[in-house]
């Protein structure tokens, strides 16, 4: 397993996890907001990656809006991996799947998108990590990000997975830093997303400028 040592215990705890993590996501109504952030941003063609995929919550929301089924699924727990192949398999798509962190992930090839979804909350180093899913990226790529926002429900979630939040600057600086765009800011609209929660979509230029860190 290529994991770093810090992402032992919270890949060990997704893994616990892994049984009703879909459940637990439809429920709370990380599903719907999913698709209500992907909507209006699918392309039916270019290979996608989905880091930290979990259970596969994100990449159906993709699917479901029409999305490339070219898709690569990422994260370091194994019982999480297989619940996602499974799921994805059932939308009628055969993912890749690689079981990394993103610290250790090097991809053979570029994607036009990728989705991250409260993946950034729990690297140890988020400016490392924005560069390093910028670099996967083609140009005119685009990254859909979804990261915790400040709210004391957060409290409640860190108790368990000890993860990080992140207002809407200090997310736009990371993304800004790595070389990327903001083309959007969406603010969820209902129950449990809306108070712990904020997706985004940030850009790759067409023209790629050299990034401010090095990864």
């Amino acid at each position: 397993m290529l994991i770093y040592p810090e992402s032992m215990d919270i890949a060990a705890k997704y893994d616990r996890a892994a049984a009703r993590w879909d459940e637990k996501l439809s429920q709370l109504g990380y599903t719907h907001a999913y698709r209500q952030l992907i909507q209006a941003h699918t392309n039916a063609t270019h290979p996608v990656l989905d880091a930290g995929t979990g259970t596969g919550g994100f990449a159906c929301a993709w699917l479901s809006e029409g999305g490339s089924r070219d898709l690569t699924l990422l994260d370091p727990s194994d019982r999480m991996l297989s619940k996602a192949q499974d799921r994805i398999k059932g939308a009628g798509t055969l993912p890749r799947i690689v079981q990394s962190t993103l610290e250790r992930f090097e991809p053979d090839t570029r994607f036009g998108t990728v989705l991250a979804a409260h993946v950034i909350e729990h690297c140890v180093n988020p400016a490392d990590a924005f560069v390093r899913m910028a670099s996967w990226l083609s140009p005119g790529g685009r990254l859909i990000l979804v990261a915790s926002k400040p709210h004391w429900c957060n409290w409640l979630i860190w108790l368990r997975y000890r993860h990080n939040w992140f207002d809407a600057s200090q997310i736009a600086a990371l993304a800004h830093n790595a070389g990327l765009t903001r083309t959007d800011t969406h603010d969820f609209t209902a129950g449990p997303p809306s108070r712990t929660s904020r997706g985004y979509i940030f850009t790759k230029p067409k023209k790629e400028e050299p990034c401010s860190s090095h990864m």
